[in-house]
């Protein structure tokens, strides 16, 4: 019964918003908060305030999901993280008004304990997963408890980061709790240089006629939504077969989140500048796919083919690179 409770929690079903009334009686705190700034009992959306959560970098407002008692389920809340793109996982909270933390976790003894925010956390073993799951919990009263649960199954060393930075600010909202540092939202990274550049400038139509290509550049739509930025295209000049178009985008995006750049790669040197060459990416022999760094926050990607030989899939984008370095600004 506990590990189906801790992996219903730990996934974060959301299956209702914050305003959702759940049926029944809690029984009382035997503290029940009194001021302003602390969360009302069983009500885990209030655990973190807009700009806590904001701080924390994820979304204003968590998805609420009712307790299920019978599973010995808290009514719990889950904060996805803003940043698609985030390697960190979403903060689920769950808030229990009517059941002992030590019938929720089985009797489990924490395997370690830690002050947070005036109140003592504990580190229990998830029955499932084992170290990928994270549960800090901390008990209000002899049948009140919030537990908060993240995860990560790349590292188990991560697991718990998440929760222990929203530790201090939950803490806050709990009887007994310590004021939490006032929240300092993450600051979004100053513009790189590529962020104003037209991507379609930075071939010009007679280098793109010299490779082969149509020297009449069209413009990319980019996704902010996926943190693509815009882009451009030159069509090829030889038919449906033979050599692919010349895409190519350029924007305030990290090299290393493009598709198949975790892939092992070929340094090539142009201009001062390193590029790394992907050939067949993903298994597409066919394609060819190049990235150049620009700055921490920001890159440039190349890719192309040919659909007649694999073995001249590359060619263009070599032959590419040194003209596009050429046409990039200062970094």
């Amino acid at each position: 019964m506990r590990a189906k409770a801790l992996v219903l929690l730990a996934a974060g079903v959301l299956l209702s918003s914050c305003a959702t009334t759940v049926g029944g009686t809690a029984q009382p705190l035997a503290n029940p908060p009194t001021s302003e700034d602390k969360a009302a009992a069983g009500e885990p959306c209030s655990l973190l305030t807009p700009e806590e959560s904001t701080a924390l970098g994820l979304v204003e407002e968590g998805e609420f999901t009712p307790g299920e008692p019978a599973q010995l389920m808290p009514p719990s809340c889950t904060w996805a993280q803003a940043d698609p793109m985030s390697d960190l996982d979403s903060l689920t909270a769950g808030f229990e008004t009517a059941i002992p933390l030590v019938d929720y976790m089985d009797g489990v003894e924490p395997e370690r304990t830690l002050e947070i925010g005036g109140l003592e956390w504990g580190h229990y073993p998830d029955p499932v997963t084992g170290g990928s799951v994270c549960l800090l919990a901390t008990e209000i009263s002899e049948t009140s408890f919030v537990v908060l649960s993240t995860s990560d199954f790349s590292d188990e060393s991560k697991a718990c980061v998440m929760a222990e930075a929203a530790a201090p600010y939950v803490s806050a909202h709990l009887p007994g709790g310590e004021p939490a540092p006032e929240p300092t939202p993450s600051r979004e990274p100053e513009p790189s240089p590529l962020a104003s550049v037209d991507a379609c400038t930075l071939l010009k139509p007679e280098q793109a006629e010299q490779l082969g290509f149509s020297g009449a550049a069209e413009p990319l739509d980019g996704s902010e939504q996926d943190g693509i930025p815009p882009g451009c295209q030159w069509q090829d000049t030889d038919g449906e077969q033979g050599v692919k178009a010349l895409d190519l985008y350029a924007g305030d995006r990290p090299a290393q989140e493009w598709p198949y750049a975790d892939q092992q790669g070929e340094s090539i040197e142009a201009g001062g500048r390193t590029w790394t060459l992907f050939p067949g990416p993903g298994g597409m022999e066919v394609n060819c796919q190049a990235t150049l760094s620009f700055t921490e926050t920001s890159s440039v990607m190349l890719t192309s083919g040919n659909l007649d030989d694999p073995k001249k899939a590359c060619d263009q984008v070599r032959a590419a690179i040194p003209l596009v370095t050429g046409n990039l600004p200062a970094s």
